[in-house]
């Protein structure tokens, strides 16, 4: 197996020594340079992560991030400060708005530990392109998936953090390709509502999502269901007439169904959503704004729609450990959620830490890797079951 590559910039020696060798003990491909002019000699496009130093003599990290943009970079980044922790986030955000993957924020001086964790995130993507390739495929095949019926749900739990009894699941939509294996949600659902597909998409994956709750509820499991929802179906002046009646025929409570929709899409005009919105709150559905903490009018959505729940961006429940800034951002979302009335879910609990940090602040719900991964549906109630059970011996413990 090809090692990844890494490039590790940073003026202060000794440290961009540390990071090579952390990283050539994980396996990677390492070159280091202290000089930022070095840069672009040492650049190249098959670059899988490059590790970068932001207070930088000379030429800065954002002057490099600039260079990765205008060289349509495929390495994803990691940024690194001992200085400002604003300018961290400010460098995350700009990089995200260009297209760029950041893997991580690290403060110096930082750990052994906090490095490995921050470089294991990186997963291989293949690059995306509208005519397909070997590994992703074309818009055609995207409408062959639609009239085959590839896509298929799996559920996620989300469990009460006060009490870790389990509330309910969140459905998230995959398409198993037939030759190409798994497709990632990330290339799909863009592609679809850019090409005026998401509609078929969504109403499938909300019907046999509804199904699965009516099922639940008649085996005796009480469980709630998130449904994720594209703005581009909220054009439908009927849909929420379309919504009561599938949930009706299909035996599912309706207070007990939340549709999540995303705090980036409604940025572009709420106004436009707010008929159905409310008549989907009105038939007694729940309304959730997802991503919340990353969009750029979030109170102005929090006031003007009628949202039940938040749902805060796993950006700052991943970080919340080691960041104060996110920890920041969380305890004023709670505060804020809550005084409006609302529930408030962290996604992306990866570690008991978070966990106990997060009821500290008093959020209601979580899910994540560290409670459990999204699944079929058979194994949610072996699963519970297995929950409960590691419940009752920690109590008795």
């Amino acid at each position: 197996m090809v090692p990844l590559k890494l490039l590790v910039v940073d003026d202060e020696t000794d440290f961009a020594e540390f990071v090579a060798e952390v990283a050539l003990g994980m396996g990677f491909d390492v070159q280091s340079t202290g000089d930022p002019e070095e840069f672009a000699t040492l650049y190249s496009a098959d670059l899988d992560i490059v590790v970068l130093d932001l207070f930088m003599p000379g030429m800065d990290g954002i002057e490099l991030l600039r260079f990765l943009s205008n060289n349509n970079c495929k390495a994803s980044v990691v940024f690194m400060s001992g200085k400002d922790m604003g300018v961290l986030h400010s460098a995350r955000e700009l990089a995200l708005e260009q297209g760029i993957s950041v893997l991580g924020t690290l403060q110096k001086p930082f750990r052994i530990a906090e490095l490995r964790e921050v470089l294991s995130n990186f997963v291989q993507r293949p690059s995306i392109k509208d005519t397909g390739t070997d590994e992703l495929p074309s818009l055609s095949e995207l409408h062959t998936a639609i009239e085959k019926q590839e896509f298929f749900l799996v559920y996620q739990p989300q469990v009460n953090i006060s009490t870790r009894q389990v509330i309910g699941v969140e459905a998230l939509l995959r398409w198993k390709h037939s030759s190409k294996g798994m497709i990632p949600p990330s290339y799909f659902i863009p592609v679809a509502e850019e090409n005026c597909l998401i509609s078929e998409i969504d109403s499938v994956a909300a019907t046999t999502a509804i199904m699965q709750l009516g099922l639940w509820q008649r085996k005796g499991l009480n469980l709630r269901m998130s449904i994720n929802m594209s703005t581009r179906v909220l054009d439908d002046l009927d849909l929420p007439e379309k919504l009561a009646t599938s949930a009706d025929e299909l035996g599912a409570d309706i207070e007990n169904i939340t549709f999540e929709v995303t705090e980036t899409a409604l940025v572009t005009d709420v106004s436009r959503y707010l008929d159905i919105l409310a008549r989907l709150r009105m038939k007694g559905f729940n309304l959730a704004i997802d991503d919340f903490g990353i969009g750029y009018s979030s109170l102005e959505q929090l006031v003007r729609a009628p949202f039940t729940e938040l749902k805060i961006d796993q950006t700052f429940i991943k970080n919340l450990e080691t960041d104060a800034e996110c920890r920041t951002v969380v305890e004023i979302s709670v505060l804020l959620a809550h005084q409006l009335g609302m529930h408030v879910v962290a996604e992306g609990i990866e570690n008991e830490a978070v966990w106990n940090i997060l009821q500290e602040l008093g959020c209601n719900q979580g899910q994540g890797y560290w409670i459990g991964h999204p699944m079929p549906p058979e194994e949610i109630e072996p699963w519970i079951l297995r929950w409960s059970s590691s419940l009752v011996s920690s109590c008795h413990g």
